[in-house]
């Protein structure tokens, strides 16, 4: 009987052990779980704790203003929009075409439209009062957040839009498009920033007494896919803007609709895109592989000059497939890198996997540039004469502008120590392991040990 219950109170107390074990298993997940869920905020609490500090350089090369001065015949500007995309084109036919207009905040909205007053004119050298391209790439508020308020003020002459119908009708508008399969939840989208986007690029009736004109862009679509000017190929003013992607009708993810295009300005290439994926990109990429009708371009010798970068630099953009069809390996430490992202953003774009796959393709350090470091981006392309008397001929010649300062973050400390948030999470989960699971299994252990010696001692002293 007693050997009963003493086996009884032997099971209890063993239970209520493993019952111990169990809470301090789920407490040190949670922790740990906290600890890695911070991480997606690394930058900004790196800030806040005053873990990082800004490092100003000088930049070595031209400015955006001394870039904008030359008057070239061919000006891009990726704007400096926060975390988002926009991107302004001056095309040699004195046309102008607005790509993406950034997000939803009001200081970002106003340095897009303040930037459009004071650097975009006409061909008389005033300020323009539409656009004659507009577009917008796919339904996520960081790349159409700007456009109702851009459109409002500067309206669209063509409008391309991705192939995702608008639910959102709080505004008074419905989405008059009816050749969207709105049967599948990947072909719809309910927010206001993409619901006020679509109004606002259908919202004009005619531009100079011409109608305005909206596409679904369709890379498949001979008829809307090429922009060009109706002059001959050797013109001067020649361009031809070429949508590649998207191919598919429908996709899984939202940025998969993304466009993949190509500026082609008498050899000077600028490939373009919004936040196109692997599936975005894998459909493109295999057309161009296969090589047939206009993907015939992409031979070994094909190269671009200006990579912009897809989904602000993410991890789940520009892949080596990507890479590969737009760059040869000679040309790669020429070819300027874009990444269009906010200063300290919560998703760590550009991800650092990113930067690694880039500089293992040969990019040179001063040729990746961003906009969260460099500020505003502005390029420019314009023909100008060279060589010996009598061997003179027409070269067109790309200029690229930064900010003069280059900002980096560096850790506080010294050589030795330099404490970020991320070493401090990963020293936070060893300690949480040490302190819930190791060191209270630990001490049972040598208390264990202590009561067994103390046992045998008693034992040896009542011989």
């Amino acid at each position: 009987m007693a050997e009963g219950k003493k086996q009884t109170a032997k099971e209890a107390k063993a239970e209520q052990t493993r019952k111990i074990l169990i809470i301090r298993i789920v407490v040190a997940a949670i922790l740990i779980a906290a600890l890695l869920l911070s991480l997606i905020w690394t930058n900004s609490i790196n800030r806040a704790l005053g873990l990082v500090k800004t490092v100003e350089d000088d930049y070595d090369g031209y400015s955006t203003g001394d870039v904008l001065d030359l008057g070239g015949d061919l000006n891009v500007h990726f704007v400096d929009v926060g975390q988002g995309d926009a991107c302004i084109i001056e095309l040699p036919d004195d046309k102008t075409m607005l790509i993406d207009a950034g997000d939803t905040k009001t200081k970002n909205i106003q340095n897009l439209l303040g930037y459009i007053e004071e650097n975009i004119n006409d061909d008389q050298g005033n300020d323009i009062t539409y656009f004659d391209y507009v577009i917008l790439t796919h339904p996520d508020s960081d790349h159409c957040g700007g456009m109702y308020d851009v459109l409002t003020k500067y309206p669209a002459k063509t409008f391309y839009r991705p192939n995702v119908y608008s639910t959102y009708t709080k505004n008074g508008f419905t989405d008059p498009d009816t050749t969207i399969d709105r049967t599948s939840k990947n072909n719809i989208k309910d927010t206001a920033a993409y619901g006020k986007a679509i109004e606002a690029g259908y919202n004009v009736t005619n531009i100079n007494g011409v109608e305005s004109t909206v596409y679904i862009t369709d890379a498949d679509n001979e008829e809307i896919s090429l922009i060009k000017p109706d002059v001959s190929d050797d013109d001067p003013d020649y361009y031809t803007f070429t949508f590649y992607a998207p191919i598919e009708y429908s996709f899984s993810d939202w940025n998969d609709y993304s466009p993949i295009m190509i500026l082609d300005y008498h050899g000077r290439r600028f490939m373009f895109s919004g936040d196109s994926e692997k599936a975005g990109e894998a459909s493109f990429v295999a057309k161009a592989q296969a090589g047939e009708g206009k993907y015939s371009v992409f031979d070994d010798k094909f190269t671009v000059d200006v990579f912009k970068l897809g989904h602000h630099g993410s991890r789940t953009s520009s892949g080596e497939g990507l890479l590969n069809v737009m760059t040869t390996p000679s040309s790669c430490p020429n070819v300027i890198a874009i990444i269009s992202c906010g200063e300290g953003n919560s998703y760590g774009h550009p991800h650092k996997e990113v930067l690694d796959r880039l500089k293992e393709f040969g990019f040179s350090d001063e040729n990746i540039v961003r906009t969260d470091v460099n500020g505003t981006i502005a390029m420019s392309v314009r023909g100008e004469l060279v060589g010996d008397e009598g061997n003179r001929h027409v070269e067109y010649v790309l200029y690229m502008g930064a900010q003069t300062v280059r900002r980096t973050e560096v850790a506080i400390g010294n050589d030795t120590v330099h404490l970020t948030w991320t070493e401090i999470v990963v020293l936070g989960i060893i300690i949480v392991i040490a302190v819930i699971i190791v060191y209270p299994a630990l001490s049972k252990k040598n208390k264990k040990k202590a009561v067994k010696a103390a046992e045998n001692y008693a034992r040896g002293k009542r011989k």
